[in-house]
């Protein structure tokens, strides 16, 4: 099933362009709480060299990202839900879900982030008591929260223009603040600037690399404004391309004017640093109030639109999909974001947050770069991006983000990993047939071509063979036997494929041959382990031949030919002619005749009957091994017989056997039974009567006149048994995988 897309703005309603939907949140959001509040901490614990390697290393990570972000955009449409519609529409639901809801949470926690921040900077203003009781309630960081985050939510429910167009004045009020920032002097400056930061009390470069990174969050903010935009195909590249350089330049030169303002001592004690340096501090705090209020914006414009993109696509509850107004403002989700965001304020501390978001962020750019680079990697043709980004760029920074969250805290990685990964088992077992066209068909494509090729250039070894069966089996309703036997026997050591084949010419039958096709799915879900096709062949044993010499692409054909024993002996030459032919072209063959009422019985005992010719022992022990591997078989009890004729050959071939059995480490009774004069098929019936299965060696006529006489042999044989597979090892197997040094008798 083909997912339908989700809804969007009407194209009139979209009327956000690069600078106000993209550049403007992305930038607002990257110039935001951490570099007023926490960056002079930051220097002050890693030194200006580990400082500017903190700020390099994550614009390495957040440029990967907006590089794969504007791959991905140039090459479809982005709808409504910013990196969830991307990863969801590269890697499929399962990954956009297990990407798309935590981000959710993420950007709903970011509301919480820049509040605290807000009420954080109020407090260098405001007394932190009042004799006024409800005064000094109404400075309380909770209560004031709490309200920021209603004005907040009643601004972004009046819709995302708005809010927008408010930011521009934030922008303003940000370059003013960092003009009076960068042309201030501290009150005592360092007589000289050391690289390194000294001293007992220093915290770990990577957890201040956690406490800075969502500094750098930010292009996800714009990211996710690409169901309000104009053109996302062209906004979204650009925007966050230029909110990422001009984000990373601001945050080079700050670590500098910081360092050769203040001592480490004075910037990892004193947070309000910032405001002690600038020429006017009262623009400091308007370019905090600024910055956190806008990226609090951002935040709760972004969370809604991934949950309503979550909610269309049927991953979220379909409250939350349903929009309003012209823009299709999602207020449900803005609702359950406000109430998020409160939680999370009344809990509030900016430091215990911000780990927890850079997991969140980390988790979400990694699994962007690996869409993108597996889309590039996979060359899928339908993936043809306008802004090209090579593979390794993309695969690079998201090893650089899975690197990054494993050093900042191995445990949280673990428990994220954990938890996206039972999101993503959920939608895909909720959601198995649905795709977006995305890549993951491509994907298992280019992983295939790959593994042929290395399969094509290794030497193959009879150690190393595997069960590659071809069932030809009819009607899948009517030949349910074959498809249990071949199943059970194949699990996942190789390849089974059950193939339909229709009599007729191909005009005639390409319709009903669709029809077949689509009817054997309900099939390929009871049996994961098997392909099915319907072919059309003009003649059906002429058809086995060709389709089995034309199966399979270089080293990976079929090597076993599965079929029914024929009841009708006036078929006996040319079925034994197809045989022939299958051996001729090194297929091991397995015939099942079937015993209609019975069927395998209760799977508890396997007879194989060792005749010692034709070299078809070893496979027929191997079929045994292969069996009782399979659940149903697992209790299996496997019984070698051999008829002889007196007892010097009893007691020889009972060495042998024990010997070969010890040598092939394979469980199994032997029982040597002695013919005494009794026919054969008398012998068998009576030994093996009460079997669940019944395992024949084949041998094919030596000329084809001898046909008949051979199927009247075989089904005096068959007469009396139970279900009964009859085995031809061909020439393709030598008993490699069974026999082992001079054990074969």
């Amino acid at each position: 099933m083909t997912a339908t897309p989700p809804p969007a703005a009407p194209a009139d309603a979209r009327r956000l362009g690069t600078f106000g939907g993209v550049f403007t949140p992305s930038i607002l959001t990257i110039l935001g709480v951490i570099m007023y509040l926490r960056f002079g901490w930051v220097v002050g614990n890693v030194g200006l060299a580990g400082a500017l390697i903190v700020v390099a290393l994550a614009h390495v990570i957040s440029l990967a990202t907006g590089l794969s972000v504007s791959s991905i955009a140039t090459n479809r449409t982005v709808g409504a839900g910013g990196a969830y519609f991307m990863i969801s529409r590269s890697l499929g639901a399962p990954a956009g879900a297990s990407v798309g809801i935590p981000l959710f949470f993420a950007q709903a926690l970011s509301v919480t982030f820049y509040v605290v921040g807000f009420t954080e900077s109020l407090g260098y203003l405001l007394p932190a008591t009042h004799a006024n009781p409800a005064i000094a309630l109404l400075l309380d960081a909770r209560v004031l929260g709490t309200i920021t985050c209603l004005v907040l939510a009643a601004l972004a429910m009046k819709s995302a223009e708005a809010a927008i167009k408010i930011q521009y004045v934030v922008m303003a009020a940000i370059g003013l603040s960092l003009v009076s920032f960068f042309f201030g002097r501290g009150p005592n400056p360092p007589a000289e600037v050391t690289w390194l930061a000294e001293g007992d009390d220093l915290v770990p470069f990577s957890q201040v690399f956690a406490v800075f990174f969502p500094a750098v969050t930010g292009i996800m903010a714009g990211v996710s404004m690409s169901g309000d935009l104009k053109d996302a195909r062209r906004s979204l590249p650009r925007g966050t391309l230029f909110a990422i350089l001009a984000g990373f330049v601001i945050y080079m030169a700050f670590p500098f004017v910081l360092a050769f303002n203040a001592d480490y001592a004075t910037l990892r004690g004193q947070k309000d640093f910032v405001w002690a340096m600038a020429v006017f501090p009262s623009l400091i705090f308007v370019g905090v109030w600024g910055a956190t209020l806008s990226s609090a914006v951002g935040s709760i414009l972004a969370a809604p639109r991934t949950l309503q993109a979550l909610a269309l696509d049927g991953l979220a509850p379909r409250a939350f999909a349903r929009g309003y107004g012209p823009t299709n403002e999602p207020r449900a989700g803005l609702a359950f974001t406000f109430l998020l965001a409160e939680i999370g304020v009344l809990v509030g501390s900016l430091d215990l947050i911000a780990p927890v978001l850079t997991m969140f962020f980390l988790a979400t750019y990694g699994i962007t770069n690996l869409a993108c680079g597996l889309e590039r990697w996979a060359a899928n043709p339908s993936f043809r991006p306008t802004f090209r980004v090579p593979w390794l760029i993309s695969l690079g920074g998201a090893a650089a983000c899975f690197y990054v969250m494993s050093i900042i805290d191995l445990g949280a990685m673990v428990a994220a990993a954990l938890v996206c990964g039972f999101i993503y088992v959920y939608v895909e077992r909720k959601a198995l047939n649905t795709t977006f066209g995305d890549a993951r068909h491509g994907l298992w494509s280019a992983l295939v071509r790959t593994a042929l090729r290395h399969l094509h250039r290794t030497e193959y070894h009879e150690m190393n063979w595997r069960p590659n069966v071809l069932i030809f089996g009819g009607p899948a309703e009517r030949r349910q036997h074959l498809l249990d036997f071949g199943a059970a026997l194949v699990q996942e050591r190789g390849i089974v494929s059950y193939i339909h084949m229709l009599r007729g010419q191909v005009s005639a039958l390409a319709e009903r041959r669709k029809v077949l096709r689509r009817a054997l799915d309900p099939l390929a879900a009871d049996y994961p382990n098997v392909f099915f096709r319907v072919d059309i062949v003009p003649e059906l044993y002429r058809g086995v031949v060709t389709v089995t010499q034309s199966y399979g692409i270089g080293h990976l054909e079929a090597n076993t030919v599965l079929l029914g024993w024929p009841h009708k002996k006036d078929r006996a030459e040319p079925y034994f002619a197809m045989l022939q032919e299958l051996v001729d072209l090194d297929n091991a063959l397995m015939l099942v005749h079937h015993d209609a009422e019975r069927g395998f019985g209760r799977r508890r005992n396997l007879h194989i009957w060792w005749g010692g010719l034709q070299n078809n022992g070893a496979l027929m022990l191997l079929v045994a091994h292969l069996l009782t591997s399979d659940f149903r078989w697992r209790q299996a009890r496997v019984t070698v017989l051999v008829a002889v004729d007196t007892e010097a050959d009893a007691a020889l071939v009972e060495a042998k056997l024990a010997r070969l059995l010890a040598n092939a480490r394979l469980e199994a009774d032997t029982r040597v039974l002695l013919r005494g004069g009794e026919d054969v098929a008398a012998l068998m019936r009576r030994e093996s009567g009460d079997a669940d299965l019944a395992v024949l060696g084949l041998r094919l006529p030596e000329r084809p006149e001898d046909a008949p006489a051979l199927f009247d042999r075989y089904r005096a044989l068959l007469a009396g048994l139970p279900t009964t597979v009859l085995v031809n090892s061909g020439h393709g197997f030598d008993g490699a995988p069974v026999l082992f040094d001079d054990a074969a008798p």
